[in-house]
């Protein structure tokens, strides 16, 4: 038996233990054997791939971004690697090397220290997918960076125009509920993690009226005004393009409780009160409609 087999068998065996820690989820552990598999075989990408996927499961950008680019170095054609560099650059703000990552994956992005700042259209995002799953519409404005045009429950710690790190790819497992935008049903993103707070605040209220007219007024009244909306008491979660351009996803009706079909439960998006206040008054006069109960909600 030769060296360089003795040499790689040692390896390998040393990979099958990490692994193993890992299906028991012994994390310490597996981490801490890789990294003297890495050193061990210092020319094999298989280590530092998976202390990248590692760090990245726990959205620790600077190991991700470290281990990746060992693993890339011997190992450039795994398309995983890549999308979990450009994931990690994206998060750090390392333009050229995010720019360069997503290159390889079939964008043409020019190489620039900038951030890109695209319209890659809109998808629905799961917030806070392992924990308080919510889906919200997005628009992509890089492969990875989305800004909610959503308004999200109060209880998502996610705002109106928040910036968020998303997956490039959706999730291929399916979820209950429909996600559909001119009869197709779209493929959902996961959240990866808040990169900026809006100064968006949410406000909700109640507009005493049965008809759907009604609240489709109030949501043009917001779209001329710039403000965000959102109809919380829709029945079912799905598309609407005909309502308003940047709100395309709405709540199911479960989630606060069954509302005399009398009364809407709605949702604006503001700096200040007072913008909601003003427009509020201006759906009364052309509607004839009451509202009532407008709360701020963060």
């Amino acid at each position: 038996m030769s060296i360089k087999h003795e040499y790689n068998d040692a390896a390998e065996q040393l990979y099958r233990l990490v692994v193993e820690y890992d299906r028991r989820g012994d994390v310490y552990n597996a981490v801490k054997l890789c990294k003297r598999l890495a050193r061990l075989a210092p020319d094999w990408s298989v280590p530092f791939a998976f202390l990248s996927r590692t760090y990245r499961s726990r959205t620790e950008w600077k190991p991700t971004l470290h281990y990746c680019l060992k693993a890339v170095e011997h190992n450039a054609f795994d398309e995983n690697l890549w999308e979990t560099l450009g994931i990690a650059a994206t998060a750090l703000g390392e333009w050229e090397t995010a720019r360069y990552a997503w290159n390889q994956l079939g964008f043409h992005f020019k190489p620039s220290a900038e951030a890109l700042h695209l319209d890659l259209g809109i998808v629905p995002v799961r917030l806070n997918p392992s924990t308080q799953p919510e889906i919200v519409a997005a628009r992509r404005i890089d492969p990875v960076r989305a800004s909610i045009e959503s308004i999200p429950q109060p209880s998502s710690g996610r705002r109106y125009k928040d910036l968020i790190l998303v997956e490039n790819r959706p999730n291929p497992t399916g979820v209950s509920g429909q996600f559909f935008m001119q009869s197709k049903k779209l493929p959902i993103h996961d959240e990866l993690q808040l990169l900026k707070s809006s100064q968006w605040h949410t406000f909700s209220v109640l507009l005493y009226t049965s008809s759907q007219a009604d609240v489709d007024t109030l949501a043009n009244l917001c779209l001329e005004a710039d403000l965000g909306f959102d109809n919380w008491s829709n029945a079912t979660r799905f598309f609407q393009p005909n309502l308003h351009r940047n709100v395309q996803e709405y709540f199911d009706q479960v989630i606060f409780g069954k509302l005399d079909r009398e009364v809407f439960l709605v949702a604006m998006a503001a700096k200040n009160r007072e913008d909601v206040s003003a427009l509020l008054e201006s759906w009364r006069v052309i509607t004839l409609r009451e509202f009532g109960g407008v709360e701020a909600l963060g």
